[in-house]
């Protein structure tokens, strides 16, 4: 299975997530790790999954997040196997908002196949704590996020059998 994963961060935290993605992907094939503002174009094919992320803010996607999706063709996502995440506080969603809820609903309008729900991984402190001016990850994020990328596999990996096998 050849899988990307597509991150926007700006304090590290989504970074990190991100990577802990991809280690969870690696034993189920090759794994692209990229940053958004290093992504020129979503290749045509040869990719299985795809899984992008950034971090919540305003109750969404942040400005370089919504900017990478600006800048593709309107078809770079159609029919691809797509999953979205963000880190965000860990507030009710309705308070605190989703990146990963924005991203999705910009991947189905661009014709994306979402195959799971999008998923929250979250930061603590930041302006909430009187210790840190900048939001950290709770404890456990990044082992969940490993977990989480080897079950979205196993997952496609089930679902989409002659593609994974070059018959496509």
């Amino acid at each position: 299975m050849n899988s990307m994963v597509i991150y926007a961060t700006r304090y590290g935290n989504t970074g990190r997530i991100a990577e802990a993605i991809a280690e969870g992907l690696r034993p189920h094939g090759d794994v692209s790790l990229l940053p958004m503002d290093e992504v020129s174009a979503i290749p045509s094919n040869g990719i299985d999954l795809m899984v992008v992320g950034g971090p919540t803010e305003g109750h969404g996607m942040t400005d370089p997040v919504a900017r990478f999706f600006d800048h593709l063709d309107i078809n770079a996502m159609h029919g691809k196997a797509i999953v979205a995440f963000d880190t965000r506080f860990r507030w009710p969603r309705w308070l605190s908002g989703s990146a990963g809820a924005a991203i999705t609903r910009r991947l189905r309008r661009m014709g994306a196949h979402v195959v799971a729900p999008p998923e929250s991984f979250f930061v603590a402190g930041g302006i909430n704590s009187p210790v840190t001016d900048e939001p950290l990850l709770e404890p456990g994020e990044t082992e969940r996020a490993t977990s989480w990328a080897a079950t979205l596999a196993a997952v496609v990996e089930k679902s989409t059998p002659g593609a994974l096998s070059g018959a496509s």
